[in-house]
């Protein structure tokens, strides 16, 4: 079996470790930037698309379904992020015969698109916030709807996600701005700048469903994950289970992410996302058709591995587990390791990884996209790579998570670990007391972290001068014994 990976970074790296175990062919789809990264180092197999751009090499459909083509490849893994979630992209691939590891493309533009999406859920009673979708609209419309679903409203991308394509409204006079600047960001991240106005929920949680069907329509949930925590609609920690949701409440978000994704004729591995407002009443807010990128959370706390079900399904297979054989266990965290600099407004950092240490011990896992000697480019996504911790409760996990950033050492980029560390300090953390606007009221004034402690760089040092109580990164990257 040969699977074109049409990605980069740490989810082209979790893909092909999934190959590697599952005795597959992992062919690397990258750009020229991408020559000799950690994902290009381990692909059995790479095809180059000249360029630096996302536009010129990830973006373009003609260019990858023709190296699908000419790498006679079984299956096309899209990750996250540029073409998984592009209706037009799935359909050149089902008319090149072409096996795509992901739902169909009529599901893709029925739920992809968030209008549409909304309007499905209405239909089957699943509540939404409310919100005006009619495309056609042109700004004095939506300004006129605006006044109407009441300030502060969102604007909102009607396709893609990731947060991009995305601006809070508080007064009526900024609307024009930021309606124009929702629309360009969409336009570039998407190819599409239609958007929608929905009302702004002041603090909400976010807590989203991961679900999985199969060809035949047979479809389970595997729980929630808590994604509250975010900078510009970002998600930086994710966690599952949610302490927000009782079992009744559970089961009710869980059972309508089935029934929107049913609705959507859906198939392979999908995340349907939900607000939950201060009364604990939820609303749909989108359906997200691909695999997400903590993913690795719902792993955790499950001992499942979604990449495997999803080769499985996209290869014919029905699902390998029913709904009551699933349970979770324990808690999981994940945090997005980025280079950039907190204390410079979170501007991202460029330059060669000098160094990097990652803390053996048990139940830590690091999926990273770079090693020692590679490029932080200004091409792509600053994210370098993801840090995830499971224990028995969620005060124990952030114990965890706190010691495993205390000795992670990332050298030659700024990164985003003290601001990480800071956040798992906040007693409002602590005691889950949290929404989608927590960092916007913990941090108002930004963020000034600390210097390197004297402990981490006696550690650092230590690995440098004694190899062998380092990691290189790569085999700890999937050794992750969660329940052993």
């Amino acid at each position: 079996m040969k699977v074109l990976i049409a990605n980069r970074g740490e989810v082209a790296v979790r893909i092909i470790r999934a190959c590697e175990e599952l005795g597959f062919t992992s062919i690397l789809l990258h750009s020229t930037p991408d020559k000799n990264t950690l994902a290009y180092r381990l692909a059995k197999e790479r095809f180059e698309l000249p360029g630096n751009s996302a536009l010129d090499t990830y973006l373009n459909i003609p260019k990858v379904v023709e190296a699908a083509k000419l790498t006679k490849a079984d299956l096309i893994h899209p990750g996250f992020g540029f073409l998984s979630e592009n209706a037009d992209f799935v359909e050149a691939l089902e008319k090149a015969r072409l096996n795509f590891v992901g739902p169909p493309s009529s599901a893709i533009r029925l739920a992809g698109n968030k209008i549409k999406a909304k309007e499905l859920a209405r239909s089957l009673g699943v509540p939404i916030v409310p919100s005006f979708t009619a495309v056609e609209a042109n700004p004095e419309k939506l300004l006129k709807e605006a006044q109407k679903v009441g300030f502060p409203c969102i604007i909102k991308a009607a396709a893609g996600g990731g947060g991009k394509g995305m601006k809070v409204a508080r007064q009526e006079k900024e609307f024009f701005e930021l309606y124009e600047s929702a629309q360009r960001e969409a336009k570039s991240a998407f190819g599409s700048d239609i958007v929608f106005i929905e009302k702004y929920l002041e603090q909400p949680r976010h807590i989203e469903v991961q679900i999985f069907f199969d060809r035949t329509q047979n479809g389970i949930h595997l729980f929630e994950r808590e994604c509250s925590i975010q900078r510009r609609h970002q998600k930086i920690f994710e966690e599952s289970p949610s302490l927000s949701l009782t079992s009744n409440l559970r089961d009710q978000i869980t059972w309508s992410a089935l029934k929107i994704a049913k609705g959507a004729g859906y198939k392979n591995a999908g995340t349907v996302e939900f607000l939950l407002d201060t009364d604990n009443k939820f609303y749909f807010m989108e359906l997200n058709t691909r695999l997400q990128v903590e993913h690795t959370v719902t792993e955790a706390v499950l001992g499942l591995d979604l990449v495997h079900w999803q080769f499985a399904v996209a290869s014919g297979q029905n699902l390998p587990l029913k709904q009551d054989q699933i349970a979770q266990r324990g808690h999981a965290m994940e945090v997005r390791i980025y280079a950039e600099n907190p204390e410079k407004e979170f501007l991202p950092s460029t330059g060669q990884i000098t160094d990097l240490v990652f803390p053996l011990g048990p139940h830590r896992r690091f999926d990273f996209g770079y090693g020692v000697g590679d490029y932080v480019t200004t091409h792509y996504d600053p994210m370098i790579g993801k840090v995830i911790t499971w224990a028995p409760t969620r005060k124990e996990n952030i114990a965890r998570m706190k010691a495993t950033l205390d000795e992670l050492i990332v050298f030659g980029v700024h990164t985003n670990i003290e601001f990480l560390k800071s956040v798992l300090s906040q007693p409002h953390f602590q005691e889950n007391q949290i929404s989608t606007r927590f960092l916007e009221l913990e941090y108002p004034r930004g963020f000034v972290g600390a210097p390197l402690t004297l402990a981490q760089r006696d550690f650092a040092d230590l690995c440098r001068t004694q190899p062998e109580e380092r990691s290189s990164g790569i085999e700890l990257a999937y050794e992750s014994p969660w329940h052993g």
